[in-house]
């Protein structure tokens, strides 16, 4: 717990941001269950978790995305895709998505890989049609401006509403090309990452990915792409101006946290010296 005294002495001293940083939304006990997990993460650059969804969470996601995506073009680039429907601000366009962006499995693995506080950086999705070419390689971390090494910065995960094939475009990645990270290219060969519908990947900021070739006849892949970074950090997409502040207040207490409404270190993110949650309680 904070220690009152030191706090309203120096609430910039050692004794008290470690009191804060300690504040996890994830417990001891969930990151001791998923210690495979989150080392499986540290030292390959990536883990799948199977089967994280429950039947009717999957078929309640799915129609959530589905409903998104009927008033969704294709991207405009190259990279984003020209034949994958991308839509942004999924946590104000559905609540479908809410149960993922929270699940306790992925945020107890992100904050034990970061051993950090976390937040949502940015929360998307990509359904990949027949004919889309594999995307570059790249890093999710490269926009921060930081020179390597440098300690873990981001998670990012990708949630499979179909099955992942290497046909249908399936998660391209480099298994172990965070460490030690490149600036320039990947090191090795990519692999198409294969998993279940209703599972979950997630890799490091510094792990080389893409998306996949779908190079199907008639399958379409749907994911929902989350990606989560030290709470300390600029989010990618502004959480605060793409939800409305009505649906942060119907969001669950840990949503609304990692969405950004909370006070991080003692010091960053306050509005008139005081947490954001009051602007949502009062």
């Amino acid at each position: 717990m904070r220690a009152d005294g030191d706090y309203g002495r120096d609430p910039f001293g050692k004794s008290v941001q470690e009191a804060e940083y300690g504040d996890r939304i994830s417990t001891p006990e969930d990151r001791e269950r998923l210690a495979p997990q989150i080392r499986h993460l540290n030292e390959h650059g990536y883990v799948i978790i199977e089967n994280a969804l429950s039947p009717v969470q999957f078929a309640a996601i799915r129609d959530g995305l589905d409903e998104v995506n009927s008033g969704t073009g294709f991207a405009r680039s190259a990279f984003l895709g020209e034949k994958t429907q991308r839509p942004y601000g999924l946590l104000a366009k559905t609540k479908a998505v809410w149960p993922l962006a929270a699940h306790p499995d992925v945020v107890a693995v992100c904050e034990g890989h970061m051993d950090d506080q976390i937040q949502l950086s940015s929360l998307t999705a990509a359904t990949l049609h027949p004919g889309q070419p594999a995307q570059t390689l790249h890093r999710d971390d490269g926009f921060y401006n930081l020179p390597d090494p440098h300690p873990p910065l981001s998670v990012s995960s990708i949630w499979a509403l179909d099955d992942f094939t290497a046909e249908n475009g399936g998660t391209l990645l480099v298994p172990g090309s965070h460490n030690p990270p490149t600036e320039t290219e990947p090191p090795a060969r990519a692999v198409n990452v294969e998993m279940k519908a209703g599972s979950v990947l997630l890799w490091t900021g510094a792990t080389w990915h893409g998306g996949g070739a779908n190079v199907s006849i008639d399958q379409v892949r749907r994911g929902v792409i989350i990606l989560y970074c030290r709470a300390w950090l600029r989010q990618q997409e502004n959480q605060y101006l793409a939800v409305p502040r009505e649906t942060v207040r119907e969001m669950p207490r840990v949503l609304q946290r990692l969405a950004g409404w909370w006070v991080i270190g003692a010091a960053m993110g306050f509005v008139e010296g005081r947490s954001p949650l009051r602007l949502l309680d009062h």
